[in-house]
């Protein structure tokens, strides 16, 4: 609240500074342009202090002025009127809290700001002070006009003059933040490119790293071919590997055996599931493997249970215990296979002979060829990998880079129109 009401805000006034001549200065790293900008905000707070110092000793008399008010109102014997007696402790108590309020607030000690901060603080000071003193001072405007007048025309005069400074803290803050723009806006800039820098200085070094990587793993690659083909190149490579491919055609033609087996069995399976039904849990158990692993019957060293079993779910078909739609053609089927089971578990245990002696084989070097040629394939792939992410990363520099000298383009404007010489940011 304003001191009697007679306070109001002003409006604030300011005009640019004038442009010095642009001088070519040279080049400045990012740190440098910080520390320069750091040097030309300290030359304004400086500034600032001279315009604020006859402001301050101004406020400070006023100050004492007030203190001796409010000392002397304190010895003030209040007289009133008869009728007037009623209100004495009123009149008392609105004296002691002008008087301790304004008494405080003359205590108030400004310091000429240092810094930003300091400056800011000298202004929210100076208008806490006024606030209080209006606050106090208009809630009891009443007392002091009727039972204390001499003392409100002398206390106006001060609180006017206050106002007035306080005025003028606010247009030299106002003007001091106006000029103080351009260095706040270049110090994001700056700050922005220091860390876009920082983000860039990383990247090449990922890059770097990248590359140290590629070149590892490229000798790494050259020493696997030259031992792949050295081996490869090897009388005893070759013998191995004709071994490796007789057992794979063998292996292949058990596999044939086992497509062969199933094939056959499948033409059954309706049969399998008729005759599943009140059987024992060993019949239960060689039906299942009949069904669904027919191919390790030939595996068997005896097999005749399983024979035996095949011509008992034919009697049942026969015998129409079994009844199928076409149970003519299953019992065909059922005829092949009994009757070429022995073949087929012959030649099953036959090839089974063969790859097991083809496995008793010295094929190392085969395997080892093998290993070699998986390494060959991850070391190329994580080439490719890690060009591809080389090159992203280049990408990405070279956008930053761009971004990062407009960066400091702007900057470097900024500090030509604050000090009027040119300077080339570099980081």
């Amino acid at each position: 609240m304003a001191p009697f009401g007679l306070f109001k805000k002003k409006d604030i006034d300011s005009s640019p500074a004038d442009q010095p001549a642009a001088i070519e200065a040279g080049a400045l790293s990012v740190q440098q342009a910080q520390d320069l900008l750091r040097n030309i905000e300290s030359a304004k707070v400086q500034e600032l202090a001279s315009r604020l110092a006859p402001v301050k000793e101004s406020a400070s008399e006023s100050l004492k002025t007030i203190a001796g008010l409010a000392d002397s109102m304190e010895r003030e014997k209040i007289k009133l009127e008869d009728l007037e007696q009623r209100y004495r402790s009123v009149v008392e108590n609105s004296r002691k809290t002008v008087v301790s309020s304004l008494r405080r607030e003359a205590s108030a000690e400004f310091q000429l700001p240092q810094s930003v901060n300091d400056a800011k603080k000298f202004k929210e000071k100076f208008e806490t002070m006024m606030n209080r003193i209006g606050e106090v001072t208009g809630s009891h405007s009443k007392v002091l006009n009727v039972f204390m007048k001499k003392y409100a025309g002398k206390m106006k005069d001060e609180f006017e003059a206050l106002s007035k400074r306080l005025n003028e803290v606010k247009s030299a803050m106002a003007e001091f933040e106006q000029k103080r723009a351009p260095i706040v806006k270049c110090s994001g800039i700056l700050n922005t490119a220091s860390q876009k820098a920082a983000s860039i200085r990383s990247a090449e070094a990922s890059v770097q790293n990248i590359e140290d990587d590629i070149k590892n793993t490229e000798s790494e690659l050259q020493s696997l071919k030259g031992e792949l083909g050295a081996l490869k190149g090897s009388t005893e490579f070759d013998q191995a590997a004709a071994v490796v491919k007789k057992i794979e055609e063998a292996e292949g033609q058990e596999e044939q055996l086992r497509e062969q087996m199933v094939d056959l069995f499948s033409r059954v399976s309706r049969a399998f599931t008729k005759y599943s039904y009140n059987i024992t849990k060993e019949t239960e158990a060689r039906l299942s493997v009949l069904s669904e692993e027919p191919w390790k019957v030939l595996y068997e060293a005896d097999v005749s249970p399983y024979s035996l079993l095949l011509l008992e779910i034919r009697k049942s078909i026969d015998s129409g215990q079994v009844q199928l739609k076409d149970s003519d053609k299953v019992l065909n089927y059922l005829d092949v296979i009994l009757k070429s089971l022995p073949e087929l578990q012959g030649r099953a245990q036959a090839l089974r002979a063969e790859t097991d002696s083809l496995h008793q084989g010295d094929v190392k070097l085969v395997h080892r060829a093998k290993e070699i040629e998986e390494k060959i394939a991850q070391h190329e792939e994580e080439m490719a990998k890690n060009r591809q992410l080389q090159e992203q990363q280049k990408r990405q520099i070279a956008e930053k880079t761009a971004e990062l000298g407009e960066l400091l383009k702007e900057a470097g404007e900024i500090l030509n129109e604050l000090t009027g010489r040119k300077y080339s940011l570099e980081y």
